[in-house]
């Protein structure tokens, strides 16, 4: 006969078992989630990283096209708020980038538009983006990633020199860097 209480034992061990198995299940399935730092976030930053580029001008302010489409009109506005009045912003839909690039400096593509960068490359215009793998794929210049839970800014040295574009070595010593 089995004593009753070394039945509760294992109920007791087996929810406590189940418990953990789905503990630990829901939290790896969240550990894989592609987690993007926060447009505001990525603006404040593109601020302060155009300031190590030579060849955005210093002395007057930096003219950005924003390039957005239906899955970014609202991310699209929380990128333009945070840059402030820092820049001259213009949104644009991805059709539109051609015949708007003469003049900008900085070409900002929303999350997932990709495939337009070129335009960027044949104008010396710097291509910059939240989408990390279009930085590491080289089709972007400059992006920002989380690593370690902290944003990182990303660097395609080989899309970079197609652009025209460099940064000092203080970016290049703290950014991730691909060729």
């Amino acid at each position: 006969m089995i004593n009753n209480k070394f039945l509760q034992n294992i109920i007791f061990l087996a929810k406590g078992l189940l418990f953990a198995f789905i503990f630990l299940c829901c939290s790896t399935s969240s550990f894989a989630q592609k987690i993007s730092v926060p447009e505001n976030i990525q603006a404040a930053l593109l601020t302060k990283v155009l300031k190590y580029n030579p060849q955005i001008p210093q002395n007057t302010k930096v003219k950005i096209l924003v390039v957005f489409n239906d899955n970014s009109i609202l991310d699209k506005d929380e990128f333009i708020k945070g840059l402030g009045s820092s820049m001259i912003v213009k949104a644009i839909t991805p059709k539109e980038l051609e015949k708007n690039i003469a003049g900008c400096h900085v070409v900002y593509f929303m999350e997932g538009i990709h495939g337009f960068s070129n335009i960027c490359k044949v104008n010396n215009v710097l291509s910059v983006t939240g989408t990390t793998r279009f930085v590491e794929q080289g089709e972007i210049s400059l992006g920002f990633g989380i690593e370690n839970s902290k944003p990182k800014i990303l660097v395609n040295l080989t899309s970079l020199d197609m652009e025209g574009q460099s940064f000092s070595s203080d970016i290049l010593r703290i950014g991730k860097i691909f060729k």
